[in-house]
């Protein structure tokens, strides 16, 4: 009886319908992959237009942003509020007293760098974007009011700390040793990840007790 009322309903039309995805996530989609294969510098309306594909051409970028550097400004700002979002999430394992600092630091870090090895494309672009001559004020200010939150969080562990400096710099520690590996110059992910997070460690050892 299911199958004959699942073989009316697909007669009748029901199918389920494909998502549809908006052109301006498909061009955010595109800069995404142009810049994580081509650099800031070489990424050119046109290009993003052809790896956005169903049929948009170049001027319909401007359509929705008003230039290429608006479109990478705003892709940016996705790509990096889905990765804070996932090192907020995380943040509650360093108020966990039961395991040592390290263990704490650890089970982060192997979170957060494997999130960005699954996102590699994603990774390389938020990394040569925050690194390019592109990155002007807007896209700091815009910036700051991603990873704001994760400051304001570990104010309330760490409430006579620098906080944002922390943040600041275990950004640059993390995007230093994972880019190497996402542009495919380090084939060792897990040295590469060891090496990062003994950075880190030192780093934090500072701020955060046994």
């Amino acid at each position: 009886m299911a199958d004959q009322s699942a073989r009316k309903r697909k007669r009748k039309g029901y199918e389920q319908a494909p998502v549809k995805i908006s052109a301006e996530e498909l061009l955010m989609n595109a800069i995404v992959r142009v810049v994580a294969k081509k650099g800031v510098e070489g990424t050119s309306t046109r290009a993003i237009a052809a790896e956005a594909g169903h049929g948009l051409t170049d001027t319909v970028i401007y359509r929705f942003f008003s230039s290429k550097e608006d479109l990478m400004r705003k892709a940016f700002l996705r790509e990096s509020t889905a990765f804070m979002q996932q090192v907020e999430a995380l943040l509650p394992v360093l108020w966990e007293k039961k395991i040592s600092r390290e263990q704490r630091l650890r089970f982060l870090w192997h979170t957060v760098w494997t999130w960005l090895g699954q996102h590699k494309a994603a990774s390389t672009f938020m990394i040569r974007y925050y690194y390019s001559a592109s990155f002007d004020e807007n896209a700091k200010n815009g910036y700051q009011t991603v990873w704001q939150p994760i400051a304001d969080h570990l104010h309330e562990l760490l409430p006579e700390k620098d906080t944002e400096s922390l943040v600041y710099m275990a950004l640059e520690t993390t995007a230093s040793a994972i880019y190497p590996v996402c542009a495919d110059w380090r084939p060792d992910g897990a040295g590469a990840s060891e090496y990062g997070f003994r950075r880190l460690n030192g780093l934090i050892r500072e701020f955060l007790s046994e």
